[in-house]
């Protein structure tokens, strides 16, 4: 049986791109897609990256070892400082491609996504416990969560650039 979670994770994000661009761009009605249509992906695709972002801060809450309902990582606070920031660019994109404003939209994707894995390298390993610290419960999902929102604004990124 395959399993895509074995798959290296560009290649996954790679994967989505081309998944989300190819259901974009070559649906039976695009013949008739306008830009109307276009931006409302665009709008679709920045509003579930949005809301995926902001899980990410939930996953890690006192999602390490100790206490009577677990602790936070060591490096919680900056986590949440550096989401809250990820969110801030996140819906500022938003609002400018709503408003037709596109000349750095790549540059912004790019430094969201950044700032995703900031977020992502700041938990790694963050927990008390082991020769170097443990990751969090929840760190792989936290990956996962990373790399969807991460292929969603690959495929802004693209969709813009067609």
């Amino acid at each position: 049986m395959f399993a895509f979670g074995r798959i290296p994770a560009r290649l996954r994000q790679s994967v989505t791109v081309a998944t989300l661009c190819t259901g974009l761009l070559l649906n039976p009605l695009a013949a008739g897609v306008s830009f109307a249509d276009t931006n409302s992906a665009i709008d679709k695709l920045l509003g579930e990256a949005i809301t995926q972002a902001q899980t990410m801060v939930a996953l890690m809450t006192n999602n390490c070892p100790g206490g009577n309902n677990g602790r936070p990582p060591q490096a919680y606070d900056a986590f949440v400082k550096r989401s809250n920031e990820v969110n801030k660019q996140l819906v500022d994109l938003k609002v400018a491609l709503a408003k037709g404003k596109t000349p750095n939209a790549a540059q912004q994707i790019d430094s969201a996504k950044d700032g995703l894995d900031k977020m992502v390298a700041m938990m790694r390993e963050n927990c008390s416990g082991g020769s170097h610290g443990i990751n969090p419960l929840n760190y792989g999902t936290l990956i996962q969560v990373k790399e969807n929102v991460s292929g969603k604004l690959d495929a802004v990124k693209t969709i813009l650039e067609a």
